[in-house]
């Protein structure tokens, strides 16, 4: 009666102890899932931060290529190239 007693002690504390297995192992796996998701968003903003910096990169180099051959066609004098140039830079 007794041994019988002990092996039903020590099954349900294996059953509990494969439940906390169970659970940990789901926790660490949900937990990697949610990493990589937050891993993919935050290259995402990268990448769209780099492309918005192009695009400003690209607008910004457009428009001192206009404003140098304005002033090469002499459309613009030093003065006037000198006083747009600092507005396109934000100086």
């Amino acid at each position: 009666m007794i041994i019988s007693i002990v092996y039903t002690v020590i099954g349900l504390i294996f059953c509990f102890v494969l439940y906390l297995a169970f659970r940990a192992i789901n926790t660490g796996m949900e937990a990697k899932k949610a990493n990589k998701n937050l891993d993919t968003s935050n290259n995402t903003i990268l990448e769209d931060s780099n492309n918005i910096n192009l695009d400003n990169q690209e607008d910004l180099v457009k428009k001192l290529t206009e404003l140098k051959e304005l002033h090469e066609k002499k459309i613009l004098n030093d003065e006037e190239f000198a006083a747009a140039k600092k507005k396109i830079l934000g100086e």
